[in-house]
């Protein structure tokens, strides 16, 4: 039998096995460096836009002005119209708006303020930044299976487009924010002024005081001498001399209540000026302040919404709750995520493809998110509508107050002709002994206490007006008369 034909022989391998090693490592090699290329430019560009640290030590030291020549004094730094044109001389007496000024350029309290509208700021940029970009690799190696040929990695890179949806809403009410922050800060500034004005015109009442009452304590130890005098004559009792005594003691106990009185407003003038303790603090005296009657306060009243700063500041934080309520409400869509992935597995199948992310509002929603921002917005309202009220009932209660304080001084004021003819006359009388002493002290007393009583109606005039200036705004915007501000008060008291 005739042997068939041999089968045919196995084709040899196109490439063979050692050829097949180096291609697969090479293979793995540029892999590698493939993706040590690709962290590494992840890694730098990532860097890149990343912010340096560097520390900042705590002072140890008090940062108090040790001389009035140490205060800014540039008034165009100041957002207040009527302030910033007020003339800073630190030469002379200091008068009230050149008081409030400094005030408002140096207090410590102001430098938090801005610092606090500095993070607001900060805030907003990063409110309009856009969400960075996912970007995940991972590598496997194979083991001791007989089918992988390859080492597997895996690439992807993704992005959330839900931020895209919010971020108008965001970036809306992070600005609205910063206009909040920083009329807060206009609004502190604003009550600094004020809170300058008042101490000032607390001062200066006080040092009138203690200048009445120095006076009188003056006559009466010249007087004491006298009686003592005549008491070691033999020309009066003993018992007149002790009675000027004891009245003269009381009035240097209420020079001396007088003189701590200032000390520490001083001292709280100082605190809001930044200045040391210790620094002298020459003030002009008492300003002539311009009247208010009713029809130009409700005037003011009308378009108090257009310049007080808390207003306008409680208006702007309404409008960013506005839009965060819109975030909020634009939140519940689902969050949408979108990516690239680049694969190889162990058997060097190589895959490219897409994937598509969402969340599905089923349970949360964001609902309770969107409750806590509508309750928040009606708070808002509702204290917008309370402050603005409330600056209408306050401004009327001072109103009233300066009505009467002014037919108080002017009844007062009409009255002390009277009473000093009445203790001039006393005097005399005391001389020619028609009367005894306690008489005659009584007439001074009465004089004393009626010029004392009108100061203090004065200054109360004075602390009204400054008050009624905060509610209406109409202290710092309006236009100062040319050196109303200097002129002391007019009239003898």
């Amino acid at each position: 039998m005739t042997p068939g034909p041999k089968p045919p022989r196995a084709a040899p391998a196109r490439f063979p096995l050692a050829r097949f090693v180096l291609l697969a490592r090479e293979q793995q090699q540029r892999a590698r460096r493939v993706s040590r290329s690709a962290t590494l430019a992840a890694l730098l560009l990532a860097l890149g836009g990343c912010a340096s640290y560097s520390p900042r030590p705590l002072a140890a030291h008090a940062d108090s002005a040790t001389a009035l020549a140490q205060l800014r004094v540039n008034v165009h730094d100041i957002p207040l119209p009527r302030l910033a044109a007020q003339p800073l001389d630190l030469d002379r007496p200091l008068p009230m708006p050149a008081v409030a000024a400094l005030a408002v350029l140096n207090n410590p309290q102001l430098r938090l303020a801005r610092d606090r509208l500095g993070i607001a700021q900060a805030q907003a940029f990063a409110a309009g930044l856009l969400p960075d970009p996912r970007l995940s690799a991972s590598r496997a190696f194979a083991g001791n299976s007989a089918g992988a040929t390859t080492t597997a990695f895996s690439y992807g890179l993704d992005f959330d487009l839900g931020a895209l949806l919010t971020r108008p809403a965001a970036r809306a009410a992070a600005r609205a924010h910063v206009r909040s922050v920083d009329l807060d800060l206009l609004w502190q500034e604003w009550q600094t002024a004020s809170q300058a004005q008042l101490l000032y015109v607390q001062l200066v009442g006080l040092a009138r005081r203690q200048q009445l009452l120095g006076e009188e304590a003056a006559l009466g130890t010249l007087r004491l001498r006298r009686l003592r005098a005549a008491a070691l004559r033999g020309e009066l009792p003993r018992t007149d001399a002790d009675a000027q005594l004891a009245r003269l003691q009381a009035l240097r106990q209420s020079i001396a209540d007088t003189r701590r009185s200032r000390l520490n407003l001083q001292g709280q003038l100082h605190t809001l000026l930044g200045l040391a303790p210790h620094v002298p603090l020459r003030l002009a005296g008492m300003p002539r302040l311009p009247a208010n009657d009713a029809a130009q306060v409700r005037s003011a009243l009308q378009r108090v919404a257009l310049i007080r700063p808390d207003l306008l500041a409680l208006q702007a934080g309404y409008r960013s709750q506005e839009q965060n309520l819109r975030e909020a409400v634009l939140a519940q869509f689902p969050s949408i995520s979108v990516g690239l992935t680049r694969a190889r597995d162990n058997t060097d199948v190589n895959t490219i493809g897409f994937g598509v992310s969402f969340s599905l509002p089923l349970f949360n929603g964001a609902r309770g998110r969107v409750a806590v921002q509508r309750a928040t917005r009606r708070e808002l309202f509702d204290a917008y509508q309370l402050r603005l009220d409330q600056t209408r009932a306050d401004a009327e209660q001072a109103l009233r107050n300066l009505g009467l304080l002014r037919r108080e001084a002017t009844s007062m004021q009409a009255s002390l002709p009277d009473l000093r003819s009445a203790a001039h006359a006393a005097e005399l009388a005391l001389r020619r002994g028609e009367i005894t002493l306690p008489q005659a002290q009584a007439q001074r007393q009465a004089l004393l206490d009626q010029r004392l009583a009108l100061q203090q109606v004065r200054q109360q005039q004075a602390e009204q007006a400054v008050a009624l200036d905060l509610l209406t705004g109409t202290g710092l915007y309006r236009t100062q008369p040319a050196g109303a501000a200097d002129h002391k008060t007019s009239g003898r008291d």
